[in-house]
């Protein structure tokens, strides 16, 4: 009896534990697949994360990066979470999410705050703990960072496509502590991997709009300084310089030429322009052809006090300034600068100043030769005018002997009447203006001498063609007559103006007269010499100058209007090539062609001013 009561006791007591194991493994197992379920769960929401953040436009890729961001912070159980974009460095933009009534958390790479979180997130470590004191001992000024700040619990991750910092993902709890088991700190590395993938995708979008953007402003500025005028030079660098401002994200942009001899240049600026003598020591770096980069004025050196003097006072926080290099030297400075915020100069961004520079240096050297040979054209011309005087020496004093000898003859006369014991006045009256009209007749072929050998740039006012072919025609009266060479004047009426300047239209149309005079002399044309005026299609004014000579051989055609070419035995070659410069300098054309009837005709074109009323 006995025996039966030990054995039921033993069954019992192994059915009893058997029913707890059963108990237990069954709860066991629920909280496993309860965990299991937990896990997918989680897995499939980074993974939905992971997704979504590779299949976004780049243009929606800032907005899809806040939502992920913030459902990771939700899916973590975290109070804050913060995503850090670093570019060349430095922090360039931040997207974060904070539950409500919290405090956001900075920037984790912000200097002396977080010295050995910065150190480790950019030797590409993670940093995470579960409490502050976690720390370690190195890490004493983080610590009391983070613990100012509230957080409790927090993991960074560093986030990197093979190349720099790309940026940093953050997470921080500040209710509870938070347990960063390495499975989890493996998943959410995978994680960031999508979050940095999306930085770089968005960087390369980015870098492909600006460099798109770069290479469309360099030929929009390389077509207009290529296709513009000298005289637009002004118009065209302040329109550049608004293109490099909209293009940098710049506050001013400044462009300064610097003369051969020294001295004070040319300057052209967005904001007010930079006083070369307030930058001593940016000028003389420039000049020497180094380039100056400064992201922060108080990077400047010592020896650039009075520069940092003038930054402050116009309060200026960054500059850049490359030197404007042509023809093996340097002929000016683009300086750009900001006063809203410091900017980092990168070296990508300093051969894209450097290209932009070469344009604008190109055009100053290009308006710089411009008007290098506008002035070598204008001593031309005017020892072409001398010449060409020189060669009416012996008509001129002719011309203006006739006055003087009057002048003095009547003078003569008025001293023998004075000296008359009774005086006639009305006789001196009449003298006296015979001495004066004689006078004005002389000064009159002394001003028409000084306007032909004036000397200086090109003055370009609305003349009346009319106007300077009878002052020509004038000025060759008493040639023609020792020559016994008829001139005819047909001058049309009502001919629109011109805009061009007196004294070089003279020289071209003198030196066509003066060739036609030595051609018919020289086959005693009979017919003499036709100058002529007319109007072409309302657009043009011609010029036509009709010798009765031999004609122009067909082999000079062509070679007429070049340099030191000539058919006369003592000519230079250069008159009618200085009078061909003339006419292009005032839009105009000048062609020759032999007439029907024998001799030839030269003649040039100039065109009408716009809206100009006929005369």
């Amino acid at each position: 009896m006995t025996w039966y009561v030990g054995a039921a006791a033993v069954l019992i007591v192994v059915q009893a534990v058997l029913i707890v194991w059963a108990l237990r493994h069954h709860a066991a197992s629920r909280r496993a697949r309860q965990l299991l379920k937990d896990r997918l769960r989680f897995e499939t929401q980074l993974a939905d994360l992971s997704a979504k953040l590779g299949h976004v436009e780049a243009r929606s890729l800032d907005a899809a990066l806040g939502a992920a961001l913030q459902q990771a912070v939700s899916v973590l159980g975290m109070d804050r979470g913060t995503l850090d974009e670093y570019v060349d460095g430095a922090l360039a933009a931040r997207i974060s999410w904070t539950e409500p009534g919290l405090q956001p958390l900075p920037s984790v790479l912000s200097g002396e705050r977080f010295s050995w979180t910065t150190d480790t997130l950019q030797r590409g470590g993670i940093v995470h703990f579960s409490r502050p004191g976690e720390l370690p001992a190195v890490a004493a000024a983080d610590r009391v960072s983070y613990e100012r700040l509230g957080t409790r619990s927090h993991l960074s991750i560093p986030l990197r496509v093979g190349g720099p910092l790309l940026g940093v993902l953050s997470f921080d709890s500040v209710r509870a502590e938070r347990d960063w088991p390495d499975e989890l700190v493996d998943r959410l590395w995978v994680l960031s991997e999508a979050f940095a993938s999306a930085l770089e995708r968005k960087r390369m979008e980015l870098s492909l709009q600006d460099r798109l953007r770069f290479h469309r402003l360099l030929s929009h500025l390389s077509a207009r300084f290529g296709n513009g005028a000298a005289g637009e030079l002004d118009r065209e660098i302040d329109n550049a310089l608004r293109g490099i401002v909209d293009f940098v994200g710049v506050d001013r942009a400044t462009v300064m030429e610097f003369p051969e001899g020294g001295g004070r240049g040319r300057s052209w600026a967005i904001e007010d322009p930079m006083d070369p003598e307030r930058w001593p020591w940016l000028i003389a770096r420039v000049r020497s052809g180094d380039e100056v980069r400064i992201s922060r004025v108080e990077e400047l050196p010592a020896e650039a006090a009075v520069d940092r003097r003038s930054a402050v006072t116009l309060g200026l926080v960054s500059l850049v300034a490359v030197p404007l290099k042509a023809g093996g030297g340097v002929v000016g400075a683009l300086v750009l600068a900001t006063t809203s915020a410091a900017r980092a100069w990168p070296d990508a961004f300093m051969e894209q100043l450097r290209l932009l520079g070469e344009v604008i240096a190109n055009a100053l050297a290009a308006a710089k030769a411009e008007r290098e040979s506008g002035r070598l054209r204008q001593e031309l011309a005017h020892i072409g005018r001398v010449s060409a005087l020189g060669e009416l020496t012996a008509s001129l004093a002719h011309e203006l002997s006739q006055p003087l000898t009057a002048i003095l003859n009547n003078a003569e006369v008025a001293q023998q009447h004075l000296e008359a014991d009774v005086i006639d006045v009305a006789s001196l009256r009449d003298i006296v203006s015979d001495i004066v009209a004689d006078d004005k007749r002389a000064a009159g072929i002394i001003r028409r001498l000084r306007t032909m050998l004036r000397k200086g740039e090109l003055e370009l006012v609305a003349l009346n063609v009319n106007d300077v072919v009878r002052e020509v025609a004038h000025l060759v009266r008493n040639d023609t007559v020792l020559r016994d060479i008829p001139v005819h004047l047909e001058l049309a009426a009502n001919l629109p103006l011109v805009l061009g300047d007196r004294a070089q239209l003279q020289q071209v149309v003198l030196n066509m007269v003066q060739n036609g005079l030595e051609a018919t002399s020289a086959s005693n044309g009979a017919h003499g010499l036709v100058i002529r005026t007319s109007a072409a299609g309302g657009k043009d004014v011609v010029v036509a100058v009709e010798d009765s000579g031999t004609g122009i051989a067909m082999d000079d055609v062509d070679r007429l209007f070049q340099p030191l070419y000539t058919t006369k035995a003592d000519g230079l070659g250069m008159g009618l090539a200085i009078a061909r410069t003339i006419v292009g300098a005032h839009n105009g054309q000048l062609r020759a062609a032999n007439n029907a009837a024998g001799g030839a005709t030269f003649e040039f074109t100039l065109p009408v001013c716009p809206e100009s009323p006929a005369v």
